[in-house]
């Protein structure tokens, strides 16, 4: 019973970011490369900061964005929940763009996932 209430719980809290991780309604940009810049923690709040290459022919249309899922460490076994960032600008083929995402859930210390690792990541642009 306790791992159905985690798991509703963990659903929950993703679809409180705007969207939850994977959504049909986005539809995910294929050509576009990432590059992991790394990971910092606080008591409040895990961070990853990376960059996002375009390596498509055509330019990404604003509004796009990129998202992960959050884990406690890189075996990927224990999924904390998911974030987006959203950008409101074109980028175009061959040009990069930086991103960050970050992580907070009231019902954990984050500081106790010193180790965490993200994973299952996705650029995405809202259907029409």
């Amino acid at each position: 019973m306790k791992i159905i209430i985690l798991i509703a719980t963990i659903l929950l809290f993703i679809g409180c970011s705007g969207g939850v991780i994977g959504s049909e309604q986005y539809e995910t940009i294929n050509d576009v490369e990432w590059t992991l810049n790394g990971y910092t923690f606080s008591n409040t709040t895990l961070t990853a900061t990376g960059m996002i290459t375009n390596t498509g022919d055509t330019t990404i249309i604003a509004t796009w964005g990129v998202e992960a899922e959050f884990y406690s460490d890189s075996t990927f076994t224990l999924i904390l929940g998911g974030e987006q960032q959203f950008f409101n600008v074109n980028l175009g083929s061959g040009v990069s763009k930086q991103w960050t995402l970050n992580y907070s859930n009231p019902d954990i210390v984050e500081s106790n996932y010193p180790s965490f690792a993200i994973n299952n990541f996705r650029a995405f642009i809202r259907k029409n």
